[in-house]
């Protein structure tokens, strides 16, 4: 093992990188604080030097761990960091990712994907071995960096205050993270600069490429525009292009395009799927000219050397949670700025560079400056496990950034559907679904399929991922879509074969579509692994013994069960699901059931309904009904009525009248519900009614101390208040209530002394001089109450009357003797001294028979009988 304390001595027989010189604060910030994050750009070296120079200080008694969001890029890290500090890989540095591994008893520097370390603190709880976790490209914020962020500062604050965290990334708002990691006081941050060159951007004038010919087509015909300028400019030069497509599919599909046009460039493709050796071949640098076909792995995680053109399709796939379909899948997309600025400065790491953008400025500036995290628009269900199984809740979990709780309930609605959770927490599913490194859909399929591994594996995979025909041969009606499928997979890539191996020629014969039937020989191989690694001893859920006529249909029925559909009328081809969502099914499906069917394959549509693409008839014996008596308001009627229910999920496979005595509770909940959804329909309160209502309302604002109720739930609509559920006991229907005395309800439920203070605060009516009263009008507690009276009757009023208490001045309308308003104001006074003499002189001779006395604050008043003779 290398001696420690020997960095700089390292260092100095390496090429000098930007990072270099942010070494020294990054060391006395992780030296003092425990915690630093580092800011820095793609290409300064951040990801092979600063490992190294963490251990070399002397700074971490334990294993340094190093997440990497990809698999490519934690492989190619831990060699190049080997390479640069004359170890072997698998010695000193090491890596592990999902079926890979390369680690030995003296390993001190290990690279580790993100998914892994949320499982390795699950089973080290301490982590205890470990001094050191470096988490890279932050900035992707992927669902499981979020965790694994969370539970490590949880892990510091429980007792392992030497862990050592430092959080590192090239675009980042470094505020919020290090805020995190310092406990509510930001940690240290630290910053490095970059070394780039400048890169001309051009875009294309036309808009970006949609289909896959389209953009395969664009892809390919500029990359080799762009390989022909550069041999131009520089014949039999290295220069290499790195272009930039969505997924693998597109990737193979322009290499194909590439092959004839005898380029003076060979062409790598760079993903995922590829074995590392290929990746190595991809990512290593060479005497000729390279044309790199890659996805978004090679756009931070990865440094690619020589790349001087970058061409860009502005297209990525990413992780789409479907709610109604209840997967996530990876679609095509459109990148945010500051990916496609990540991308075009690959082409400025050794010289000044140039991109070709194939889409418009315009469709620049209108895409989103930055990704969206990955825990804004996840499935949370795997997440939810981990934090069950951490010995957390969600409400209780010190989230870096919490997610919708909309999303957190339905992540803990499947859980209990798929039976990992129930009222005391995580059960004995649960505790297996969270030691199986998959989604618990499919490992609850799994699970319970643990004889037929084969099928249940392959027909849930099917169910994950789109149809694998472009155009299924038709057939006669049948019981099941998956027996055609089955048969079709068993042909061209039969389970137990030779992983990833597809007999494209009989692809084609049966019309598949390569990328789905990839996709789904994939999922099936993967889940066929982790149940030969994982699965041992008796189930769970003590369903072994239990003889099945068909497993495999249950075991798809344990992994998504709220797959089930039901058609919503005879003959129709429109269903609803379980879950609550619609769905349509499409005309290409072969099952013809009468009532129930499982969607297994299900795909987002432009609509809210989704299509059904293969399904398999379901008999209702098959289901875990639920009987009971179910209180409803049936709005038709505008009653509360009860049922005798057989329900599954959200289906109601069966109802009948109820017999019997209703509870009386239930009936009123359901009725105070209604009432409350609609209060003005239910009691349709009168003039008078609606009066009282605003008058409680202005003398509860008015006077908070008093504690008088406002009510409003009388005239908006919201949940049931207590008044409203006080009315609906021992009644039925909105017809009782509209037989309520509403007033009076009203004043009994507040109480005698809160109505004796809304009648002084807001009173129906005030007295005026003469003997005569007027009503005041109330609209809310910010407007002025109004009443309106004649001007006779108001002769010997100095002052506006006031309510509230005497803080509200209300707003007079004056009338003349046609009861027509010829003056509003709220400052009586003031109309006596300045206005009323111009009145005077306009109306006396209109109105003779009425009196007009030069001072009205002299004159007797009119009463209610007086008239003048």
């Amino acid at each position: 093992m290398r001696d420690r304390g020997c960095y700089t001595d390292l260092v100095r027989t390496l090429p000098i990188l930007p990072i270099d010189d942010a070494l020294p604060a990054l060391l006395d910030a992780v030296r003092d604080a425990g915690v630093a994050v580092l800011v820095a750009p793609p290409g300064a070296g951040k990801t092979t030097r600063v490992p190294g120079a963490l251990l070399d200080a002397g700074l971490v008694d334990g294993k340094i761990w190093m997440l990497q969001p990809r698999r490519v890029a934690a492989r190619a890290s831990a060699r190049r960091i080997a390479e640069e500090r004359g170890v072997p890989l698998g010695g000193e540095v090491g890596y592990q990712v999902r079926f890979d591994r390369k680690v030995g008893p003296e390993t001190q520097i290990e690279i580790i994907t993100e998914g892994l370390l949320t499982r390795r603190i699950q089973q080290d709880p301490f982590l205890e071995d470990v001094g050191l976790v470096i988490i890279d490209e932050f900035h992707e914020r992927s669902l499981s960096v979020d965790l694994g962020l969370a539970l490590l500062a949880e892990i510091r604050a429980s007792g392992r205050d030497d862990l050592k965290i430092v959080v590192m990334s090239a675009t980042l708002d470094p505020i919020p993270v290090a805020t995190f990691l310092g406990g509510g006081a930001p940690c240290p941050i630290v910053e490095s600069a970059g070394r780039t060159f400048p890169v001309s951007v051009q875009h294309s004038p036309k808009a970006a490429p949609s289909r896959t010919h389209e953009i395969i087509e664009r892809v390919a015909a500029a990359v080799a525009q762009e390989i022909r300028a550069m041999e131009a400019e520089d014949p039999g030069g290295v220069g290499h292009l790195l272009a930039f497509l969505p997924g693998a599919g597109e990737i193979d599909g322009v290499a194909r395009a590439l092959a004839p046009l005898q380029l003076p460039a060979r062409v790598y493709p760079l993903h995922g799927r590829l074995p590392p050796a290929a990746q190595d071949e991809a990512l290593r640098g060479g005497p000729r000219r390279k044309i790199i076909l890659a996805t978004n792995i090679a756009e931070t995680s990865l440094t690619v050397d020589g790349v001087i053109a970058v061409v860009d399709s502005g297209l990525a796939r990413v992780p789409r949670f479907d709610p109604g379909a209840g997967v996530t899948r990876l679609e095509r997309a459109a990148i945010s700025q500051a990916s496609a600025d990540q991308r075009a400065g690959r082409a400025g790491r050794t010289r000044p560079g140039r991109c070709l953008r194939l889409w418009t400025e315009a469709d620049h500036s209108r895409r989103p400056a930055a990704d969206t995290p990955e825990i804004a628009r996840a499935d949370l269900a795997s997440t939810l496990l981990e934090i069950y199984s951490w010995g957390s809740a969600p409400d209780q979990f010190g989230w870096f950034e919490a997610p919708d709780p909309r999303a957190v309930d339905q992540g803990i609605t499947l859980l209990q559907h798929l039976g990992a959770l129930d009222d005391q927490g995580l059960t004995s599913v649960g505790r297996a679904l969270a030691a199986l490194p998959t989604h618990p859909r499919l490992g609850r399929a799994i699970l319970a399929g643990r004889g037929v591994v084969a099928e249940v594996a392959t027909v849930a995979a099917l169910a994950e991922e789109r149809d694998i025909f472009i155009e299924p041969p038709k057939a006669e009606v049948a019981h099941s879509d998956l027996d055609l499928r089955l048969a079709a997979l068993q042909d061209v890539a039969p389970a137990g074969g030779k992983a990833g191996a597809l007999d494209h020629r009989a692809a084609r014969r049966w019309g598949l579509s390569p990328g789905a039937t990839e996709r789904v020989i994939r999922s099936r191989d993967q889940l066929i692994r982790i149940a030969a690694h994982h699965l041992s001893g008796d189930p769970p859920d003590g369903r072994g013994d239990q003889p099945s006529q068909d497993p495999v249909l249950d075991a798809l029925l344990a992994g998504f069960p709220d797959r089930v559909a039901q058609r919503r009328a005879p003959q129709s081809d429109r269903f609803k699901m379980a879950s609550g969502a619609g769905a349509k099914i499409s005309p290409r499906s072969a099952v013809r059931a009468d009532d129930l069917i499982l969607a297994v394959g299900l795909e987002g549509g432009r609509t809210a309904e989704h299509l059904i693409t293969t399904a398999w008839a379901l008999d209702p014996a098959r289901l875990p009904i639920t009987e009971g008596v179910e209180t409803r308001f049936d709005p038709e009627r505008e009653a509360v009525v009860q049922f005798s229910v057989r329900r599954y999920l959200a289906l109601v496979l069966d109802e009948r009248p109820a017999g019997g005595g209703a509870d009386p509770m239930a009936v009123a909940e359901a009725l105070a519900h209604a009432a409350a959804a609609d209060p003005l329909r239910a009691f349709r309160p009168d003039d008078q009614a609606k009066h009282f209502l605003r008058r409680l309302w202005c003398a509860a604002t008015w006077a908070p101390g008093l504690e008088i109720p406002a009510l409003r739930g009388l005239e908006i609509p919201g949940p049931p208040d207590d008044f409203i559920l006080t009315q609906c006991m021992g009644r039925r229907s909105f017809a009782d209530l509209r037989r309520v005395d509403l007033i009076q309800a009203i004043r009994d439920h507040i109480g005698y002394s809160a109505a004796q203070a809304v009648d002084r605060l807001a009173p129906d009516k005030i007295k005026l001089p003469g003997g005569a009263t007027a009503r005041v009008t109330y609209t809310d507690p910010d407007s002025p109450p109004v009443f309106s009276a004649r001007i006779q009757h108001l002769f010997g009023m100095t002052e506006t009357p006031k309510v509230g208490g005497g803080r509200v001045a209300l707003l007079i309308h004056l009338l003349a003797p046609n009861m027509r308003p010829m003056q509003i104001t709220s400052d009586l006074a003031g109309f006596w001294a300045n206005t009323y003499a111009d009145v005077r002189k306009d109306l006396r001779g209109r109105y003779p028979k009425h009196p007009w006395p030069e001072d009205p604050l002299t004159a007797p008043p009119v009463g209610p009988r007086h008239r003048r003779r």
